[in-house]
């Protein structure tokens, strides 16, 4: 403990305190905190509408008047405002090592350097951009639609090639029952959206989250002999009009190297608001 001088005597300065787990008494304080941020945390946030259990989820400050959060388990979310608390988030992190960090770049860089002699990453995507899309937007005259039961054989083939695509690795070999189930809760949720033609999937994208203020955007694909025709814009064009008559803001990160992808976004209104970083071990 360090020890400060005032006069002549030695007064031990205040330890800073511990994470300490959450329970479901403290739900109120921590909506309280992730509010502070809609985009930023708009992922945890549905997960709190969804009735996410709150184990796993850690926390600092008073407990009344929450300042900081994380989210453990396989993968770690981080909402930390303030960098000076990060370092007490170290030790929880030690005894949870996770396979994914993801947030906001500098709680993300932070954290994983904690454990860097524990456990090496595999690949580092830093930064990803945050973008928004916020206000209307001239609706396309583009059939898409909400995915259905019936679309789960091909859903679950189409974005298993992004997976490949995007992360090197094929869901369906690793886990095929559990990458299903995955886009069928999706299609349950609603938060499907396709664009089919000749009994195929032409376009694709889902939603990751879903609040009042924000939606999340994951999983633009487009078959690739369908690319660079103005199918992509359109469609989610189409999407994003929808979405924005129910919610004001869409949102989305990406790549920061996935430039054919940044300009997509853009051209339809999408605008960078932030920086996430993904650590994958």
């Amino acid at each position: 403990m360090r020890l400060t001088i005032r006069g002549r005597k030695q007064i031990a300065a205040p330890r800073q305190a511990d994470p300490y787990r959450l329970g479901a008494d403290l739900r109120v304080p921590l909506a309280a905190l992730l509010d502070q941020d809609p985009v930023a945390n708009v992922f945890l946030r549905s997960e709190l509408r969804l009735g996410a259990s709150l184990d796993g989820w850690w926390g600092l400050g008073e407990r009344g008047q929450l300042r900081a959060v994380m989210m453990t388990g396989s993968v770690v979310v981080p909402w930390i405002p303030n960098p000076g608390d990060i370092p007490a988030f170290a030790g929880v992190l030690r005894q949870h090592l996770p396979r994914l960090i993801i947030g906001p770049a500098p709680a993300v860089r932070a954290l994983a350097a904690s454990i860097a002699s524990r456990l090496r990453p595999i690949e580092v995507r830093d930064p990803q951009p945050v973008m928004v899309l916020d206000g209307s937007i001239p609706s396309r005259s583009v059939p898409i639609r909400r995915g259905r039961r019936d679309d789960l054989d091909r859903l679950t083939v189409a974005a298993a090639a992004m997976h490949r695509e995007e992360m090197g690795v094929d869901p369906l070999a690793l886990d095929p029952i559990g990458w299903r189930h995955r886009m069928a809760t999706l299609i349950d949720r609603g938060w499907s959206y396709l664009l089919v033609e000749g009994g195929e999937i032409a376009f694709k994208v889902e939603l990751s989250a879903w609040t009042p203020e924000v939606v999340q955007l994951q999983g633009v694909w487009t078959r690739p002999e369908l690319r660079r025709r103005g199918v992509a814009a359109a469609a989610l064009a189409a999407v994003c009009a929808e979405l924005l008559a129910e919610v004001p803001v869409c949102s989305l990160y990406l790549n920061s190297y996935n430039e054919a992808a940044m300009r997509l976004y853009r051209r339809i209104g999408f605008r960078q608001v932030g920086e996430f970083a993904t650590v994958i071990f």
